[in-house]
């Protein structure tokens, strides 16, 4: 009955020395991410909006630090692949489509390739509807990275 508990608690003590000494996520930092080029082949204002529309979605995440690109960890670019805008009565119903690169900062190695699709209608002005399409679809292609950006992204290294 004693060797049983003999043998544990070295194992007890082990994993109560990882959990004190481990970091925690405050204490590594967030992950440094800036935003690189962006493009659109469907509009001219394109590129300009999702820049904006990238940086306002990675600045709503806590794990994400936003930084100049000589000093970031990873670089989010992409492009507006659709945009389309419809007219229905007096309603605008507008379509976007993005794609999106995050790759490393240094050496460039493609870390994701993500693809976002999002839809806005109403009786509004067709430039608001189309930036609510556009922030939706980005906040869309970065989901799958979850709120943990970070994390998603540098366990796959």
């Amino acid at each position: 009955m004693r060797a049983p508990l003999r043998a544990a608690r070295p194992l007890g003590v082990a994993l109560a020395l990882m959990a004190i000494c481990s970091p925690s996520a405050a204490q590594r930092g967030r992950l440094r991410v800036a935003v690189g080029e962006t493009g659109s082949s469907v509009t001219e204002s394109g590129p300009g909006a999702l820049s904006q529309a990238l940086l306002h979605e990675l600045e709503s995440r806590g794990d994400v630090q936003l930084a100049a690109r000589g000093r970031a960890e990873l670089v989010g670019g992409g492009s507006i692949v659709r945009l389309d805008r419809v007219t229905h009565g007096g309603e605008v119903e507008v379509r976007c489509e993005v794609s999106l690169i995050v790759s490393e900062a240094r050496g460039g190695a493609i870390r994701a390739m993500l693809r976002g699709r999002a839809g806005a209608r109403g009786g509004g002005d067709a430039e608001r509807l189309s930036q609510s399409a556009l922030a939706a679809a980005v906040r869309g292609a970065l989901r799958p990275l979850g709120n943990g950006v970070g994390a998603s992204l540098i366990a796959s290294r």
